[in-house]
C-alpha cells in the first residue's frame, strides 16, 4: 500500500504541487475579501452616523426657518440688528463703564 502512495505521489507531484497552490491562492483571496469586507462595514457605520448627525442638522435648520417667518422673529430681528423701533417708543443706550474709562484714558 505504501508502494502505491509513493507512486502516486512521485507521478502525480506537479499536480499535487499545483492543487496545493490553488488552495493557498483561495484562501488567500478569502482573508483578503473578508478584511475587505470588514472595512466597508467599519465605513458603512461611519456613512450611517453621518447622516443621522446630518438629518438632526437638517431638522434644526427646518425648525429655525420655520421659527425666523414668526412675528416674535421678524420683531427681533428688526430690533437687534436693524435697530428699529416701534412707533413713540424711546430706546436708552448705556454704555459700558469700560468703555467710558477707555475714552477717557484716550482723551488725556
Amino acid at each position: 500500500m505504501k508502494k502505491k502512495r509513493s507512486k502516486f505521489i512521485r507521478r502525480n507531484r506537479l499536480t499535487l504541487l499545483l492543487l496545493i497552490l490553488v488552495g493557498f491562492y483561495f484562501v488567500y483571496n478569502m482573508v483578503q475579501a473578508d478584511q475587505k469586507l470588514q472595512e466597508l462595514e467599519v465605513t458603512k457605520a461611519e456613512l450611517n452616523e453621518n447622516i443621522t448627525d446630518l438629518e438632526h442638522e437638517i431638522n434644526r435648520l427646518e425648525d429655525e426657518y420655520a421659527y425666523s417667518k414668526t412675528p416674535e422673529a421678524v420683531e427681533k430681528i428688526a430690533r437687534e440688528k436693524l435697530k428699529m423701533v416701534k412707533p413713540d417708543e424711546i430706546i436708552y443706550l448705556i454704555k459700558a463703564l469700560e468703555d467710558e474709562k477707555k475714552n477717557q484714558e484716550n482723551g488725556d
